[in-house]
C-alpha cells in the first residue's frame, strides 16, 4: 500500500499505522519491523520512524533499545491512570456543558443520545462506538471550552486502542443507560450530578482492558 509522495508522509504513515494499531491488526506485545513498514508504504524509514516516535509518545507503542518497537502491552496502574484522567477531562466537559449549554446545543446532545439506542439494543459495537463519539463530541461542544475538548478527544484513540479485544464485553445497553443520565443532568442544568456521572462513567472502562 504505497503512500503518494507528499511533504506529510509522516502524518500519513502515522493515521495509516494507528488504524492498524485501533482495528487490531498487531497484537499487544508484536514486534514491528520499521525495514518491514518501510517496504509496506513504499518509503525510506525515516518517516517511518518518526511516525513511530509518534506514536511511541502517544503511548500506543514501546522503543525498546536493541530491539525495535514493540506494540504497548497494558499496564493495568497505566491503564487505570489513562481512563482516570480521561473521566476527569470528560467530566469537566459535562459540568460545563451543564452551565453553559444552548438550548441548540442540548437539542444536539439528544439527538446523539437517540443514535446510540438502536446500537446498544443490538449489541452492536462497531455502530455504538461512532454514536458514542458523537454523543461525548456534542457535549464537549456544548462545554464551549476548546482546549478541554482537544484534550479529551485526545485520549479517545488509545481508549479504543486499550479496549479492542474486549469491545463487545463492555455492556453497551449500560453504557446507553449512562449517557441517558448524564443527558438529563446536562438538561436539567445539574453541573456536579453531570460531572460526576461523566467522570465515573468514563473511567470505570479500565476494567474492561485485558492486562
Amino acid at each position: 500500500m504505497p503512500v503518494i509522495a507528499s511533504v506529510t508522509k509522516t502524518d500519513q504513515i502515522y493515521k495509516a499505522l494507528l488504524t492498524q494499531l485501533l482495528e487490531g491488526r498487531h497484537q499487544f506485545g508484536e514486534i514491528l519491523s520499521t525495514y518491514e513498514l518501510a517496504t509496506e508504504f513504499g518509503v525510506s524509514r525515516r518517516p517511518v520512524m518518526d511516525a513511530v516516535m509518534r506514536l511511541a509518545a502517544a503511548g500506543f507503542i514501546s522503543i525498546i533499545p536493541q530491539v525495535g518497537c514493540q506494540v504497548t502491552i497494558p499496564d493495568e496502574r497505566k491503564v487505570r491512570d489513562h481512563f482516570a484522567v480521561a473521566g476527569i477531562l470528560e467530566g469537566a466537559g459535562a459540568r460545563l456543558a451543564a452551565l453553559t449549554a444552548t438550548d441548540s446545543q442540548l437539542a444536539e446532545i439528544r439527538e446523539m443520545l437517540v443514535r446510540g439506542n438502536g446500537p446498544a439494543k443490538q449489541n452492536d459495537a462497531l455502530a455504538f462506538a461512532g454514536a458514542n463519539r458523537d454523543f461525548h463530541s456534542a457535549i464537549l461542544a456544548a462545554g464551549g471550552n476548546r482546549r478541554l475538548a482537544e484534550l479529551a478527544m485526545d485520549t479517545w484513540d488509545l481508549n479504543d486502542f486499550y479496549l479492542q479485544k474486549n469491545r463487545l464485553s463492555t455492556d453497551l445497553a449500560k453504557a446507553q443507560a449512562e449517557h441517558t443520565e448524564i443527558a438529563k443532568a446536562i438538561e436539567h442544568r445539574d453541573a456536579d450530578r453531570a460531572g460526576k456521572l461523566m467522570e465515573q462513567h468514563v473511567s470505570r472502562f479500565w476494567k474492561f482492558v485485558e492486562v
